[in-house]
């Protein structure tokens, strides 16, 4: 008589018991890379706004009042996760970048942690262009690694 091979039942379950733990730590990580990721477009396709941006403030010495007063600046850059991004001035004369992400995104849909965040929207900040641009408005985490601190 020949005895059968195979996997026992309880092997089987512990693999399946496994393959669970693993899966509940790498499925919040993507989706932080994920909206890491869309985070990134946001940055990246305000970049023309940025540099025609910093180039007024290095003629003028101050940003324009309004986005309109850029010649050949796409008032409203879009992308694959970008809704819209909008141009502000505020009192103290820093420049506001404000991205609104779709609603659709993995970002928009991320967990509110408790760093705050509003899920589709963030904000690209700058006292002076030489400085650099500060993100805001979404969690820590999900800020992409080309803002400055």
């Amino acid at each position: 008589m020949t005895k059968q091979g195979g996997f026992t039942l309880i092997e089987l379950m512990i693999v399946v018991a496994i393959i669970g733990v693993l899966a509940s730590l790498a499925v919040p990580q993507y989706q932080n890379y994920t909206a890491r990721a869309q985070a990134s477009e946001g940055l990246s396709v305000t970049g023309g706004m940025r540099a025609d941006l910093a180039e007024r403030y290095s003629l003028d010495g101050e940003f324009p009042a309004a986005l309109d007063s850029l010649e050949g600046t796409a008032d409203d850059p879009a992308g694959r996760y970008v809704q819209k991004a909008t141009y502000s001035k505020n009192s103290d004369g820093d420049a506001i970048i404000t991205v609104t992400f779709l609603s659709d995104t993995s970002i928009a849909n991320a967990i509110v942690d408790e760093d705050g965040g509003e899920g589709n929207l963030m904000t690209i900040i700058s006292e002076e262009p030489a400085k650099g641009w500060t993100c805001g408005g979404l969690p820590s985490r999900l800020l992409p690694a080309g803002c400055k601190d």
